[in-house]
């Protein structure tokens, strides 16, 4: 098969080959060889994981058998990954993920290769490998010229240089011509470069900063090659693509950089992979501007790796439409800073801010750094040498400040040092209540490790006391933090040059209090993320209450869009048929508006959701019993309303059927849902409904009461009858309500239904049915109906789930017993409406091009200023 493959790659056609190779092997051989490449070819084209959306036509013409015995690039690159002690598992999912973006990009004989993909991974997931083996691989077929845009700063692009140097060329340098290198930006000679791209021997390799000089120098280069660019594949890989590629200019005017990576991309043989973990700005550039960056061949949602700390693993996240359960609760690893704390870190906001400020050491800072010292301490305890460990201060972008902070954190570790080497009773018994409070919140057994004991910690206090440096890292530094081969301890203080692609090498403690004003801006700052191998239960972050709830907001957005994209790929729908929609939150914008342009904002649809109460006000009596006394209400009128019927379903539960749609909308005006419930908000979910009633849907309703079979936890009354308690205890956070996370279940769906569930499953053809699989079946059965279900919640629920978390489950221990309501809808009838919205958060933070623009501005002169002089280096070959 390797033959035939190797033909393909070449242009060959499938009678071609069977026409050549005919000469020299026996028909029944070869024919179970083409079979044998056709079904292979099918199979990498159908890989249901990672999740894709992709160009229709990549359905009917599969090239790509997956790596081949005579393969080069991609075997040395995974025998170094095995190497470097990557586990089975991850080299498998690396392996399936590139071998799934190389099928969707065009063979390298093609005549014309014009490609825009985008590649979603996570927020310090390890994209790097990823992009450098589908690299690999793409050479083994012969793509001949590698591209990577790295980010904007200097030590993001070093690092990626390094990282594609040791990894993905290691020493095969007679394969490879490097165009750049750790220490030298793009800046080869021109007059070489049809020489170096028509060699078909060679492979090039070029990392380059997203920098008008250096992209001007590139273009420069590739334009010089003339005609041998007709023959010579090329792989652009936009690394950090949502930063600075995305045109922001005026309608009239592109912005610099990306008409410069336009112009890349209009050479004859060019395929774009863009990769990103936050894709917000790349899935709204506008889609009917043919040559710009919009992913109209394919989306690829890269699977979350093995041993990853992400949002969702960290803060946990909201449920989301039809899950029952599932979503991560978070760590308990987030640690409070006082809103009357900030000013003591930060600086006021405005250009002129920093001028009269002077930080002082708040309690949190100071408790801050006292946990980054024992969890280096921990860390060279268990693992008996010492590893780079990091701690991460960010609370503002401006340089003047990170230098003022610097000091500050200096000066208070030289106190804590003279006070701990004086035998300070009060400074050492400190910190062993620090430690013994984090173990206990966080057991080391929880994540698989042995727990660290204080008499093994505390001698190695001081020497980490004494290796330590505070560095800061910002444009204007000289000082930068870097790793190298011998271990690194650090204080890193800073501000973008921090927040985005850098990999903070043990990054055990973060003081993050920065103001941000869109989601992207916010997640790309979570340098916390990523893996911690031998010392998952030591990483804490301190940061304020809001700055957490939105990083859980964000984890439910980040689920929700994956979630699109395994549901579109159900569909074979492209990126061009079907746009991901992204949740808006209302104190954060999705992305700067320059990038928004061609957005328009979706109203919300309830098609095919489930919208259900998860927070309440337990501790009002009266707010409680409103409730109750609305769902008392509304079971009355339903019941005497003409041609409703009363019937059992499924566990005997009560069912009024045919309900006039009058009475659930009386009943939603009455309710009274928590504030804090946006899917959930009355108006909304009336004029929804009065949209379908205008279509001929949801004009009559069916209402369960949700109740237990047996009366385990007491009754009480509703509509005229006894009704049995249900339990639903409720997480453990510092919120003045109560919230339960989930309310209803999967099969709850069809709770009007009174089929059996094993009857239900047999047609549907699964003994493990989804949400999605019992909403189709529903509407099949009974149409356009709506589901009302009402859950008589104990006030006494007890935690049943024994669950650890960052918020274990507790008691719901409310005043009154509780009403939670579950709104089922079928899918909708008629067309969903449109319109154009925003929200003004101007007096949230500054916008983040505008922060972006301070730092790009000062890197491009710096650029412009080295490239006059003729470089900073050479690139080797």
């Amino acid at each position: 098969m390797a033959h035939i493959a190797n033909a393909m790659y070449g242009g060959g056609t499938i009678e071609g080959v069977r026409r050549r190779l005919a000469r020299y092997v026996p028909a029944d051989v070869l024919d179970r060889a083409l079979v044998a490449y056709d079904i292979q070819t099918r199979r990498i084209r159908d890989l249901r994981d990672p999740a894709s959306l992709k160009d229709p036509k990549r359905l009917t013409d599969p090239w790509y058998a997956g790596p081949q015995p005579e393969d080069v690039f991609w075997p040395a690159l995974h025998q170094r990954l095995t190497a470097s002690g990557l586990s089975d598992g991850a080299l498998t999912s690396i392996d399936t993920a590139s071998t799934k973006v190389v099928e969707m990009l065009p063979r390298s004989s093609d005549e014309q290769i014009s490609a825009r993909g985008l590649v979603l991974g996570f927020v310090q997931s390890g994209k790097t490998t990823n992009f450098m083996a589908v690299a690999a691989k793409l050479c083994d077929v012969r793509y001949r010229l590698i591209i990577v845009l790295s980010g904007i700063t200097d030590n993001l692009r070093s690092q990626t240089q390094q990282r594609l140097e040791q990894m993905l060329v290691g020493d095969a340098h007679g394969r490879w011509h490097l165009l750049t290198g750790s220490t030298s930006d793009f800046d080869a000679d021109r007059r070489n470069a049809a020489n170096l791209l028509g060699n078909p021997d060679h492979r090039l390799l070029a990392v380059v900063k997203k920098n008008p000089y250096r992209l001007r120098r590139l273009t420069a280069f590739l334009d010089q090659a003339g005609s041998v660019l007709q023959d010579c594949p090329i792989l652009v890989i936009d690394d950090e693509a949502d930063q600075a590629s995305i045109d922001v200019g005026s309608r009239r005017r592109q912005s610099v950089i990306n008409n410069l990576i336009r112009r890349i991309l209009a050479k004859p043989k060019v395929a774009y992979v863009a990769y990103t973990a936050t894709p917000f700005a790349n899935l709204l550039i506008d889609p009917t501007v043919p040559d710009d960056l919009y992913p109209a061949n394919f989306i690829v949602d890269l699977p979350r790796p093995e041993g990853y700390f992400g949002a969702e693993t960290i803060f946990g996240r909201d449920l989301l439409a039809h899950e029952e359960d599932g979503a991560d609760e978070g760590l308990d690893v987030i640690r409070d800073v006082p809103d009357d704390e900030i000013h003591e870190v930060q600086p006021p906001r405005g250009r002129d801010g920093v001028d009269g400020w002077h930080p002082t050491m708040s309690a949190s800072l100071a408790a801050a750094l006292r946990w980054f010292i024992l969890a280096t301490a921990a860390r060279r305890s268990r693992d008996g040498h010492a590893s780079d460990s990091t701690m991460l201060v960010h609370t503002s972008m401006r340089a003047a400040a990170h230098q003022r902070l610097a000091l500050c954190v200096g000066d208070h570790l030289e106190i804590l040092t003279k006070e701990l080497r004086g035998d300070d009773a009060d400074a050492w018994e400190q910190l062993h209540s620090d430690w013994l409070a984090e173990a206990e919140r966080l057991p080391a057994q929880l994540m698989g490790l042995d727990p660290v004991a204080w008499q093994d910690l505390s001698p190695h206090i001081l020497p980490v006391l004494d290796d330590v440096r505070v560095v800061i890292d910002n444009y204007q530094s000289d000082d930068r933090l870097a790793y190298g081969d011998a271990p690194v301890t650090a204080v890193a203080i800073g501000g973008n040059t921090l927040a985005r692609g850098l990999t903070l090498e043990g990054l055990v403690c973060s003081y993050f209090v920065r103001a941000a004003s869109a989601y992207d801006t916010l997640l790309q700052m979570g340098r916390w993320f990523g893996y911690r191998p031998g010392y998952q239960d030591l990483p804490r972050i301190w940061m304020t209450a809001d700055l957490a709830s939105w990083f859980l907001d964000l984890a439910t957005v980040e689920a929700e869009i994956r979630q699109q994209i395994r549901r579109y790929e159900d569909e074979h729908l492209s990126p061009l048929q079907l746009a991901v929609k992204i949740r808006k939150h209302p104190a954060l914008a999705v992305t700067s508006a320059a990038k928004m342009r061609a957005g328009i904002t979706v109203k919300n649809s309830y098609s095919c959701q489930i919208a259900q109460t998860i927070k309440f006000h337990h501790h009002d009596a009266d707010w409680l019993q409103h409730n109750i006394d609305a769902a008392d209400r509304l079971l009355r009128r339903a019941a005497a309303a003409s041609g409703v019927t009363e019937s059992p379903a499924r566990a005997g539960r009560r069912v009024l059927q045919d309900v006039p749609v009058r009475e659930v909308v009386t009943f939603l005006g009455e309710y009274r849902f928590h504030e804090r419930s946006p899917q959930l908000r009355p108006g909304a979910l009336r004029d929804y409904i009065a949209k379908q009633n205008r279509h001929g849907a949801l004009r009559t309703w069916n209402i369960v009461i949700v109740e237990q079979a047996q009366n385990r936890l007491g009754w009480m009354e509703l509509g005229g009858r006894g009704v049995n308690l249900i339990n639903r205890s409720r997480l453990c956070t510092p919120d003045s309500y109560a919230d339960i996370k989930s309310l209803v279940s999967t099969w709850d769906r069809v709770a009007d239904l009174a089929a059996p569930a094993a009857e239900i499953r047999a047609r549907i053809g699964t003994d493990k049915v989804t949400d999605e699989q019992l909403r189709i079946h529903r509407d099949g059965q009974l149409g356009p109906v709506g589901l009302l279900c009402l859950y008589p919640i104990s006030r006494d629920s007890v935690d049943e789930t024994h669950r650890q978390g960052r918020y274990p489950r507790t008691s719901l221990d409310a005043v009154r017993h509780v009403i939670g309501v579950g709104l089922f809808f079928p899918e909708a009838w008629g067309p969903e409406e449109q319109d154009y919205v925003s929200v003004d958060l101007s007096d949230i933070a500054p916008p983040p091009d505008e922060v972006d623009a301070l730092d790009i501005e000062a890197l491009d002169a710096e650029d412009e200023r080295v490239g006059e002089k003729g470089g900073t280096g050479r690139a080797r070959g």
